[in-house]
């Protein structure tokens, strides 16, 4: 799948490299999260087109009533949590229509938490005055609010936790401002869904492991099987990330019961559950308990490819690389596949149940290739479909294919036997756009398509606003003029904060492939004037306002643009998909990289001398392959959690199946299979290239990660030259509370600010770090002076 919007494309991109996930797995599960309806026009951007490129500009010139836009600003930002910003979604109305719920979220640098509070607007009311309904702050990796949904008029069910707490379902009656615990898992709960009558709750747990089991293992010691090297050396192997259990509970009685199933890993943005009205049942997705054979003759490649890996192997837990729709029975607690088929890798499960609770419309699966009719084997080969379920029987009718290249999410609409679609479509040029909702209604016992779709969410006319020049607010759309109103600026005082303007620019690669970013430019800018230049990789969007760019680790983009500096946030190349996984991966991106180089040089816009480019997670290969092999030159360099296809981390996680034949890809095989000579060409062995100061840096503990740098950092500092490995032990990839995002933030923009401009914050809190870098600069000089010499 190719670039879906910069944002979303970066931020899977971001979770993949260095935790050894699926690549296809988690680009879906933040479509499932994101693309959740439609996008406003383009034209309500208010943007200007200037010799044949789009500009947007950015209010809050610099000036004497302006001040600095800071790495503590953006972390103090309000963010909407729900509905969802860069996802232009709509708000969730009560069932009776007459109010709608959102949930802002804000770091608090002073006590490293982060607040999220839970708002009740009256849709009818046109002064929009919200009721400020309940509060939770989470000092975890987790919101503090999540998965909101209406119970009924009067009641809404969250996740939530405080500090010091465990996530639970609780039930808030927004009218008394009163939040009830639902459960009390002692490990946490995952995810959840409640039946409409609320009689019933489904959750995941998280699993710790057999605490019997890791007892005797501690005690006797243990034959390593699917451990990986990072749950060995960090004893992550005693309670596996990312583990879970399903329980079912009945909110009349409070009991619990466990479903006999044995716990799966899997990736937490892709778990979701959608309860049956009445309780019954429950569908979601999860790892297969076995792997078929012939699943290796679907069309999917990544599905082609794990089958291969994965059949025949039995695994003590169930592992996250292959994903199957799954249907619950709570009465029985029994649990079993929807489909004898695995999903697609390209689309994540979603599910519309029909109000009886007799039948259930699925999408995202592929169908099994259990039929005679070859026309129809072919279909099931190549399609992932939506097709409904009926119950008990588990019989199934395709409702239709989903055509290549398109991808879909199915949600209710506002009239019976009828559903809807949020589509969207690769066009030419890499970039997925909005198409027309699709809409499905029942007739007889057929599904027929709406020539004429109609949205009926009560709220479609409210959505998440936002450009390149402004931050995300809540507005209404009128229906004629299609003008905005403000219903909530979570961001007022912005207002008197300085922003870099953006530009939109369009460039040539080295290769003649087409190629796009967005050009900050410093505050202070003057025609004429060479600035200093920070190139960002990879997660450009034109349509969503990024302060930081499109993560918060080490990303800072209209900082630097406070001070003097020019950061071009780069789109992804249309090689970017066609190479991945081969050798010539590296050289395309370089493509991308030089060219952007050349590109801004020409115009008269940058210093050449003074480049510094900065990675996260799967493009720190990116930026460590540049300093390798690009003959340009890079005054300073940061590549943060990022996969590197080296040596090292190939044998660090190669007890991850798909993760070893992933990074076996680009060379042919393993490295003593009569691929050794392509394998020379990887980062392990051609270290001494580096000439550029180089930051590293490590943020997720809990995986390991900091194995993944341990090679750069070691082999560049027993050849002498600079490098620094900061190392964040309780962070998330990326970083997001309060604490890290000022240490991987702010202390990646004084590392550039050193190197390319000479500067020095002189707070005295940071001469330690100062005293570091000036040793790293000696160093720096010596390497130039004893190149020179020897040249």
């Amino acid at each position: 799948m190719k670039r879906i919007t910069g944002n979303v494309q970066g931020f899977v991109n971001a979770q993949t490299s260095t935790i050894g996930i699926s690549f296809h797995l988690l680009k879906v599960a933040v479509i499932a999260v994101l693309m959740v309806a439609s996008v406003v026009d383009l034209a309500a951007r208010q943007r200007t087109e200037v010799d044949g490129q789009t500009e947007s500009r950015l209010g809050g010139a610099a000036g004497s009533t302006m001040r600095p836009f800071t790495v503590a600003d953006s972390i103090a930002m309000t963010h909407l949590a729900d509905p969802a910003e860069h996802g232009q979604g709509h708000p969730q109305v009560s069932p009776d229509g007459k109010r709608f719920l959102i949930i802002t979220e804000r770091g608090i640098l002073e006590t490293n938490v982060r607040e999220y509070t839970l708002f009740i607007y009256e849709r009818l009311d046109e002064s929009f005055k919200p009721a400020r309904i309940i509060t939770f702050k989470s000092s975890s990796n987790r919101p503090g609010i999540s998965q909101a949904k209406w119970l009924d008029d009067e009641n809404i069910s969250i996740l939530a936790e405080n500090p010091g707490e465990l996530p639970q379902v609780y039930a808030v009656r927004w009218r008394s401002r009163e939040a009830k615990k639902l459960t009390s898992q002692p490990t946490g709960v995952a995810a959840y869904d409640v039946s409409a009558n609320g009689r019933v709750v489904v959750y995941y747990g998280y699993w710790t492991g057999n605490e019997a089991e890791v007892k005797y293992k501690e005690d006797h010691g243990f034959a390593v099987s699917d451990q990986s090297l990072a749950d060995l050396t960090t004893g992550n192997w005693r309670h596996p990330q990312w583990m879970y259990q399903m329980f079912i509970m009945d909110t009349a009685s409070r009991e619990v019961r466990l479903v006999h199933a044995t716990p799966f890993q899997y990736i937490p943005q892709r778990l979701k559950l959608w309860v049956s009205p009445d309780g019954r049942y429950a569908v979601t997705e999860q790892p297969p308990s076995s792997v078929e054979s012939e699943w290796a003759n679907y069309e999917d490649p990544i599905v082609k490819r794990n089958t291969v890996e994965l059949q025949g192997r039995v695994f003590k837990e169930r592992r996250r690389v292959l994903q199957q729709a799954m249907i619950l029975d709570t009465r029985s607690g029994e649990l079993g596949p929807l489909f004898d088929a695995p999903l697609s890798s390209h689309h994540a499960l979603n599910a519309v149940w029909g109000s009886d609770s007799k039948s259930v419309i699925v999408e995202g699966t592929l169908l099994p290739l259990n039929t005679s009719d070859e026309s129809e084997l072919t279909r099931r080969r190549k399609f992932p479909v939506i097709a409904e379920v009926s119950l008990p029987s588990h019989s199934f009718r395709r409702v239709t294919d989903i055509p290549e290249g398109q991808y879909w999410i199915i949600r209710s609409a506002n009239r019976a036997h009828s559903f809807l679609i949020d589509a969207w479509k690769l066009e030419e040029g890499d970039v997925m756009t909005k198409i027309p909702t699709i809409e499905f209604r029942q007739e007889g016992s057929e599904w027929l398509r709406e020539k004429e779709p109609a949205d009926h969410t009560p709220a479609s006319d409210i959505i998440v606003s936002e450009a390149v020049d402004h931050w995300p607010r809540l507005v209404k759309i009128d229906p004629v003029t299609h003008q905005e109103k403000v219903i909530l600026d979570p961001n007022p005082e912005l207002q008197t904060v300085s922003f870099g303007r953006e530009e939109f620019v369009h460039w040539k690669g080295k290769r003649g492939e087409p190629l796009v970013g967005g050009l900050i430019y410093p505050t202070d800018y003057r025609a004429g004037t060479r600035c200093p230049l920070v190139i960002q990789t990879h997660g450009f969007n034109e349509q969503v306002f990024l302060p930081d760019g499109p993560f918060t680790t080490v990303f800072a983009a209209q900082e630097l643009a406070n001070r003097s500096v020019a950061v071009l946030q780069l789109g992804e190349s249309p090689l970017y998909d066609a190479t991945q996984g081969t050798l010539d991966w590296g050289p395309a991106q370089l493509s991308q990289v030089e060219s952007a180089i050349d590109y801004l040089d020409e115009r008269g816009l940058i210093d050449r001398e003074r480049v510094g480019l900065v990675g996260f997670s799967i493009t720190g290969f990116i930026v460590r392959y540049a300093l390798e092999n690009s003959k340009y030159k890079f005054a300073v360099a940061t590549s943060a959690e990022g996969n590197d296809y080296g040596y090292w981390a190939y044998i660090a996680d190669g007890n991850n199946l798909t993760w070893a034949s992933q990074n076996e890809a680009p060379y042919g095989g393993a490295p003593w299979s009569g691929n050794l000579k392509s394998w020379m060409q990887s980062i392990s062995f051609n270290y001494d290239k580096i000439r550029t100061p180089l930051r590293l840096e490590s943020d997720s503990n809990d995986f390991g990660a900091v194995l993944n740098e341990w090679e750069n950092f070691i082999a560049l500092r027993r050849l002498h030259k600079p490098v620094e490995l900061i190392y964040e032990a309780h962070g998330m990839h990326p970083v997001v509370k309060p604490w890290d995002r000022m240490t991987s933030q702010q202390g990646n923009v004084d590392w550039l600010l050193f190197w390319l401009k000479g500067e020095e914050d002189p707070d005295p809190a940071k001469a330690e770090q100062y005293n570091r870098w000036h040793e790293l600069r000696k160093q720096q000089e010596a390497n130039q002076t004893a190149s020179a010499a020897a040249q």
